[in-house]
């Protein structure tokens, strides 16, 4: 078995056809097919069958896809890791961060690693995207999460605590605490279903009878925050996203009883896998955060 097999495989699966994978690798056809073959032939089994025009994976090919990502995975970590003995840390650094973690609190993070490692390259994918199965293959080194307890299935590495608060313009301010009953008669600017902080308000809703219910509902936090200073209505923010704001005077903070919401921000990527040099230079300048 050869790392370039594992890679045909995959890429013959990633592209839909044995053509598309061979333009893909800079390969002849009958070069991905010969490969293909040969794996068959070493493992026993039949990797892929035909339906109609195309070739799609057999049910040992699917039961099997997993081992060959983590197969490929090792190849490029100890690629990785040998460079690394007789070089600084360079490459591209893959991250997935939501964009209220994108635009608030990545930019001292990058700052720091440009400095610390110069010829790493940052390349951030934000929502919607899938970053446990971008982990799980591969295609993202990193992700950073807001979220409430540290998830046991990845490695964990806390940045900072956050807050998620109701707010609004000053002209729409209300003193003391408020109700969730009061908040149910206002409108409410919230992120989108599914959002961590989102789901979390539901909760808190649903444990007084109650469903939150937004008028409005954004993927981009900074619309969100837009909204709110054109005196919109109530947002629902992390108090990050809204910090230079209420210290300006342009947003209020609005008491709200439960509120607000403890979360954590943290960097996680997958247990049991070799770090890249790229994510220790990462890891080694979030501890100063």
């Amino acid at each position: 078995m050869t790392p370039k097999q594992i890679r045909s495989v995959i890429t013959v699966v990633e592209t839909g056809s044995v053509n598309q994978a061979a333009e893909t690798l800079h390969l002849a056809p009958s070069s991905v097919s010969a490969q293909i073959k040969e794996l068959n032939n070493e493992l026993g089994v039949v990797l892929f069958e035909p339906l109609g025009r195309r070739i799609i994976l057999s049910a040992a090919g699917r039961e099997l896809l997993p081992s060959f990502h983590k197969y490929q995975n090792l190849v490029n970590d100890i690629a990785q890791q040998a460079h690394s003995i007789a070089n600084e840390p360079t490459g591209v650094l893959k991250l997935f961060a939501p964009s209220s973690m994108c635009i608030y609190r990545l930019p001292p993070l990058i700052e720091a690693l440009q400095e610390a490692a110069p010829q790493i390259e940052v390349m951030l994918t934000h929502e919607p995207y899938d970053f446990q199965h971008g982990l799980n293959h591969g295609e993202i080194d990193a992700a950073i999460l807001v979220t409430e307890i540290a998830p046991a299935e990845w490695q964990f590495h806390k940045l900072y605590d956050e807050k998620v608060i109701y707010v609004c313009s000053p002209q729409r301010y209300q003193a003391g605490e408020l109700s969730l009953g009061f908040l149910n008669e206002q409108t409410v600017i919230s992120t989108e279903p599914g959002c961590t902080y989102r789901i979390k308000a539901e909760a808190h809703f649903k444990t007084k009878g109650l469903q939150f219910k937004p008028r409005q509902a954004f993927a981009n936090v900074e619309v969100v925050r837009r909204c709110l200073l054109a005196n919109m209505g109530i947002g629902l923010l992390p108090e990050c996203v809204v910090e230079d704001d209420l210290k300006a005077g342009w947003l209020c903070r609005l008491e709200v009883e439960g509120a607000p919401y403890e979360f954590s921000s943290a960097l996680i990527y997958p247990k049991g896998r070799r770090r890249s040099p790229k994510l220790n230079a990462l890891l080694a300048v979030t501890a100063d955060f």
